[in-house]
This record gives structure tokens, C-alpha cells and sequence, in this order.
């Protein structure tokens, strides 16, 4: 009795130390979270003869704050949003309190769907008449796609220069895989479905090089198009500049007029200053785009208006799993059956930013899609850097489609990959499996065993229905015949431009215009808009973090990964895709980069 008593007073007295440590941490973090609140307050107020400081962040979500913690700390901020960061630049164009933008910055990995939506906002800001100032340290494809925008293009006298065409490199790690004993069974639909093939080939097949080749010249050309104009160089002799990498270091640059000059920051800021009508000799009142957000993101907003437009932003992998922030997961099919139910949302626009995933998954979103439809209300998709395979998928019985000239999408195909670890867990470690089963085929589709004809074949199968499922879905939502579908689909992606030109989409715009869209296509013409999923101050997500630690710890190891990894963290994320893969995928390989 005696024991049982100690024990019990133990436990009681470790629950009560863990609650209060609890107690203190939130308290601990509310007190954080205040004070920082109360010294950043001068951040929430624009001061006059402000400059407003870009600098792209690292991470770049279509939708604010849909990104998923990167650790437990207490210095999460917020994340802007590509749209929001895109409406910021707008309203500081009218805004009289700011005189001119700083925009800054070295190499950044966002997509040019992405990127053109702040080029756009650059641009109208430009049209204001306010100077837009760049200085790099560094000038690659993507940074210079924003700084050709700018009135002058400055770089550090050493700096170096990256403009030389895009590329695409996909890793293959069948040499790999057969040293370690792991390969895959490996069945697809649709000859230029690549996302198999860095498991079951060493190069890319022809199939395969053939559509990157033909997409990443057809990119470079609308990119070249764009800065070309921007810098008042004839687009033949721009695209000859790049694909001879001849403005190869900055003294070049100049002289082909890729830039303007050589400069270190402090001339930059004296000569945004001189532009901006300051004494160049004043302190710079800078305020960087996060803050300006901050402190003007709601004074446009019209609450009074009843009618709404939805906006969901679907961006990420398509998961079966509920989903994390930037993952399309289950909790999607909750928020589209709210949509469908709210009397004062008279429209859906769904904005999309994935490369796919689940078939199964893809296919539960579209039947939510078409139940909208069917109560009437209009679905207007609007495509950002991906609407690929299952992005497509889910994009497709929209009653009008706009994307990017930009995006990539298509890729109507169909895979299914199986581990098999039978050499690695037999040769390499020396493990064995024997089975027993109740009929012939209880035992069959066994990891840990080499699979027959009878396995391969019902994968297959269920493969190829999956595809014709695909196209007969695609074909009803474009009214075109599964012939029709078929010649453009087996797996192939297109540019937004050329999907255009197929009747994969209906126009070229961006989501501003899918929303002027659906609002038509329901007939209001007064409205708010109302954005999907709800996301979380950063506060509420380390709340709901301190109640679940196995979260805390995924995702302390997701950031020691991704810190870790550097340029292989895409690589390794697909892999840990592929491991949990469940069923029939609809998706890209390793998305490209250029």
C-alpha cells in the first residue's frame, strides 16, 4: 500500500509540474508575443517621405501564412503571401506617405508565375511615376526578371552575373538504388509521364527531353520578351546576349545595357534618395514590405458588402492524409462543402499551386467542385506556378480556367511506384521472408519478395483505367472528345501560353482576373472576398503545437533537414513522398528548375 501511494504521489506531482511548466511557457510566449507587439508598433505605422524595402522572402506561399511552423519558436513571424505582397506594391503606388522602392536582393527559387505576379505590381508601381532603385550583390534569371523593372539596375563593382538561358537537371538514382539492393516496380500511363523515371532510368528518355527542351525554350522566350521591353533592348538581340552568356560579368552588362552601372550600396542609396526628391544627406526612412502589409492590408477591405467571392487557395502536394498547411490534404473537402453551403458566397475561385498527388484524393476535390456547380454557383480556377497531373485534375470542369503564360500544367498521366527490398533486406542485411498464405494470391504483392506477371499485370490495370478515368473526366470538363484529350495528355506539360492554344485552359490572366470572372459569372457586382483555408496567427500555431509534441518534433527535424540538405532538400522531399505514397499518384517528378 505503501508503494502504491508513492507511486501515485509521484505521478500526480509530475502532472502538476508539467502543467505548470506549461503554464509558464504559454505564459512565457503571451508575454513575448505582447511585447513584441509593443515595440513593433512603430512598424504598423507608414511614416511620410517613406522608402518602401523589397526583399523577397525565402518563402513565398500563394497565401499568407500557409506555411507550416519551421520549428518551436518563439520568433515566428508572419508570412506575406505572393498576392498580398503583389497588392501591397499597388496600394504603396497611390499611397502619398511612400516616395520610392528599394528593391534588393541576391538569388531567390521562385517560379516565374510567382515572380511576374510582383513584376506586374512593380510595374504599375512604376506607372505612378515613383523610382524603383535595385542593388544586387549577385544577378541571376530570376532576380533580374524583377530588377528589369527598376529605373536603374545597380550591382556591386565585384558582383557576378548569371544570364545565360535556363536549364533543368533531374537527378537519376537507379545506380544508387541497385548498390544499396532497392528498386521499385514501376507502371505508368502515357509516354511523357516522367515522374518515374530517376527510379528506373540513368538519363532522361527522349520522350522526356524532348517536352522540357521545347518548354524551357518557350519560357525563355515569353522571360526574354518581358525584360526586353523593360530595358528598351530589340527581344532578338536580348535572347542573343542570353543564350551566348554574353553579359558575363558587369563591366559587359553595362555595356550591353543589361544594367546601368557599378555601385556600392551607399551610392544606391544616395542615388534613391537624389530620385526620390530627399536630401541626400538624411537619414532614409525605410519600412519593409512585411510592415507595410501590416499596417495597410485591411483599409481597402469593404465589410459591408453581404455577397461574397471564396477564394481557396489550393497550394502543395494532394494528399489522402488531412493535410498540413501547404499540403492539399482532406481538410479541403470540408472548407468546399461550407462554400457550397454558404448562402452569401455566390462564387468559388479556385486558385491552384500544385503539382499533384493522390489520384484518389484528386478525385474526391473534383466531385466537391462539381457539387458547387451544381447549386449554381460558379468555379473559376486561376493557375500559378503548377496545375499539373492532379493539379489539372482538380482544375479541369472549372467553368473557366486562367493561368500564367508561366505556369506549367497538363501532365495528364498516371503512375504507381512500389518498393521492393528483397536483395537489400536479403544480400545487404540478411533478412528472410517466408510466407503462408490461404489461396494463391493471399501472398502475392509482397514488399519484401519479387513480384510475377500476375501482380505486374492487376497494377497495370488499375493504372491504365486510372488514365482513362483521366481522360474522360478532362474531356467532359473542356467538352472534348477522349481522343482529343488523349493526342494533348499521355502525360505531356505545357506553358500556360500553349495550354491556351490546346483548350486546356480558357485564358491567360492572373488571379485578380479569375476573380473579375466569377463575379461576372455570378452577376454581382458589390462584393467581398473571403479566403480559404482560415489560417492561424502565428501565436495559435505554437499553441496548438504545445498540444501535440510528436509535431513539435517533426517539425524540429524538418528544419535540421532542410538546413542541412541545402539544394538536395527538394530531392529528398520527393523521396519521402514517394515512401508514403498510397495508391495510384497523380503528379509531376521533381518539379524543374531554371
Amino acid at each position: 500500500m505503501t508503494n502504491f501511494l508513492k507511486t501515485l504521489f509521484a505521478s500526480c506531482l509530475g502532472t502538476m509540474i508539467a502543467l505548470l511548466l506549461l503554464f509558464f511557457i504559454v505564459m512565457g510566449i503571451g508575454a513575448s508575443m505582447a511585447s513584441s507587439s509593443l515595440e513593433g508598433g512603430k512598424s504598423m505605422h507608414v511614416e511620410p517621405n517613406s522608402i518602401l524595402k523589397l526583399t523577397i522572402p525565402e518563402m513565398l506561399p500563394e497565401q499568407t501564412d500557409n506555411v507550416q511552423l519551421a520549428g518551436f519558436s518563439l520568433n515566428e513571424q508572419q508570412t506575406i503571401g505572393v498576392h498580398d505582397l503583389a497588392k501591397s506594391i499597388r496600394r504603396a503606388a497611390g499611397d502619398e506617405k511612400i516616395r520610392g522602392i528599394y528593391l534588393t536582393g541576391n538569388v531567390i527559387n521562385h517560379g516565374y508565375a510567382s515572380l511576374k505576379i510582383i513584376r506586374d505590381a512593380l510595374l504599375h508601381f512604376r506607372e505612378s511615376g515613383k523610382p524603383i532603385i535595385s542593388y544586387s550583390l549577385a544577378l541571376d534569371h530570376k532576380n533580374y526578371f524583377l530588377m528589369s523593372v527598376a529605373d536603374k539596375i545597380l550591382i556591386h563593382p565585384l558582383g557576378f552575373i548569371d544570364l545565360r538561358g535556363f536549364s533543368s537537371s533531374i537527378p537519376f538514382f537507379r545506380e544508387m538504388m541497385e548498390k544499396i539492393g532497392l528498386k521499385f516496380n514501376i507502371y505508368y500511363a502515357g509516354e511523357f509521364k516522367s515522374a518515374t523515371e530517376p527510379f528506373r532510368l540513368d538519363k532522361m528518355s527522349p520522350e522526356n527531353r524532348l517536352q522540357l527542351s521545347e518548354y524551357l525554350n518557350e519560357q525563355l522566350n515569353i522571360y526574354t520578351e518581358q525584360v526586353a521591353l523593360s530595358r528598351g533592348i530589340p527581344t532578338d538581340e536580348m535572347l542573343r546576349i542570353f543564350s551566348e552568356f554574353k553579359a558575363n560579368n558587369p563591366e559587359r552588362a553595362i555595356s550591353l545595357k543589361v544594367i546601368d552601372s557599378l555601385a556600392y550600396e551607399t551610392d544606391a542609396m544616395t542615388m534613391l534618395k537624389r530620385s526620390a526628391g530627399q536630401d541626400p544627406d538624411a537619414k532614409t526612412n525605410f519600412i519593409s514590405i512585411e510592415d507595410y502589409f501590416a499596417a495597410t492590408a485591411h483599409k481597402d477591405e469593404d465589410y459591408s458588402a453581404k455577397n461574397k467571392i471564396a477564394v481557396v487557395y489550393a497550394e502543395g502536394n494532394i494528399t489522402d492524409t488531412k493535410g498540413q498547411e501547404s499540403e492539399i490534404g482532406r481538410k479541403y473537402l470540408k472548407i468546399l462543402r461550407d462554400i457550397r453551403q454558404n448562402k452569401n458566397i455566390k462564387a468559388l475561385v479556385l486558385r491552384i499551386n500544385s503539382g499533384g498527388g493522390s489520384a484518389i484524393m484528386s478525385d474526391e476535390f473534383l466531385r466537391e467542385i462539381d457539387q458547387i456547380r451544381n447549386e449554381g454557383k460558379p468555379v473559376v480556377v486561376s493557375m500559378g506556378d503548377y496545375a499539373a497531373s492532379g493539379g489539372y485534375y482538380i482544375a479541369c470542369h472549372a467553368d473557366s480556367i486562367f493561368a500564367s503564360p508561366h505556369t506549367l500544367t497538363g501532365s495528364i498521366g498516371v503512375f504507381a511506384m512500389i518498393p521492393n527490398v528483397k536483395v537489400m533486406t536479403g544480400d545487404k542485411i540478411g533478412i528472410d521472408f517466408d510466407t503462408v498464405g490461404t489461396g494463391p494470391m493471399a501472398s502475392k504483392f509482397n514488399m519484401s519478395m519479387d513480384w510475377t506477371q500476375a501482380e505486374g499485370s492487376i497494377i497495370q490495370e488499375n493504372v491504365d483505367h486510372t488514365y482513362e478515368t483521366f481522360l474522360n473526366v478532362v474531356a467532359q470538363g473542356r467538352k472534348m472528345t477522349r481522343d482529343q484529350v488523349h493526342e494533348v495528355a499521355r502525360g505531356r506539360i505545357w506553358s500556360g501560353r500553349k495550354a491556351r492554344e490546346l483548350g486546356l485552359v480558357n485564358n491567360i490572366g492572373e488571379l485578380p482576373d479569375a476573380i473579375k470572372a466569377a463575379a461576372s459569372l455570378a452577376s454581382v457586382e458589390r462584393y467581398r472576398e473571403d479566403e480559404y483555408p482560415k489560417q492561424k496567427d502565428p501565436f495559435q500555431k505554437i499553441l496548438d503545437e504545445l498540444q501535440g509534441k510528436d509535431e513539435i518534433s517533426s517539425r524540429i527535424q524538418e528544419s535540421i533537414l532542410k538546413e542541412t540538405a541545402g539544394e538536395l532538400y527538394p530531392y529528398l522531399k520527393e523521396w519521402q513522398g514517394i515512401r508514403k505514397n498510397k495508391g495510384v499518384q497523380m503528379a509531376l517528378p521533381v518539379k524543374p528548375v531554371f
